[in-house]
């Protein structure tokens, strides 16, 4: 009887085996033979999978989104301004895991500059993100209303994509401490506005 082959499974050994290339030596490592020699398969069953490097790159990217947005199921439970808060401190590299997710985002930033579909991704993930963000923070006691709230989603957004780029560069600089209190010190007013 012939072995059954979970392709998605599959798709997803090879996504994680390019995220692990991409964080260790970036963009240019995530050749096709590459990412089959780091997953221990051929060139060849790679291609069974994905046709190109554009399209494992994209399901990549697409496969590091979601487990963010597991992430932020597991958030239910949570006031607005803990998720808020929890959902803000994803999005900083204080771990692997996110590292890896930072580091597969950019190299999918560089790829999709002259990409439309890749572009697409990209800006649809951080809609998305912003859109979240923009919900929390305007159900939080102290939070903007609804109009306010997707300019201070950005204003917040840009303050954790600032510190994640440093920490990503400057890991000894920016321990995981240092970038929790950096994060903190910007949201405590909103989580805590002055009586």
């Amino acid at each position: 009887m012939p072995k059954v082959v979970d392709i998605e499974q599959r798709r997803q050994e090879l996504a994680e085996a390019a995220a692990q290339l991409i964080a260790r030596a970036g963009v240019g490592a995530a050749t096709m033979r590459d990412v089959a020699a780091e997953a221990g398969w051929t060139t060849g069953a790679l291609t069974h999978y994905f046709a190109d490097k554009r399209e494992l790159l994209l399901y990549t990217f697409k496969s590091s989104l979601a487990g963010r947005y597991v992430a932020r199921g597991r958030r239910r439970d949570l006031t607005p301004e803990e998720s808020l808060l929890e959902s803000l401190e994803g999005a900083l590299p204080l771990d692997d895991a996110r590292r890896r997710h930072w580091m597969v985002t950019i190299a999918f930033c560089a790829q999709a500059a002259g990409d439309d579909e890749l572009s697409e991704a990209q800006r649809t993930a951080y809609q998305a993100f912003r859109r979240e963000i923009a919900r929390l923070a305007s159900q939080c006691g102290g939070g903007p209303g609804p109009d306010d709230a997707v300019a201070l989603a950005e204003r917040l957004i840009a303050v954790a994509d600032g510190i994640a780029m440093q920490a990503l560069f400057d890991p000894e600089g920016w321990p995981a401490e240092r970038q929790l209190e950096r994060l903190h010190e910007t949201i405590a007013p909103i989580l805590h506005p002055p009586a």
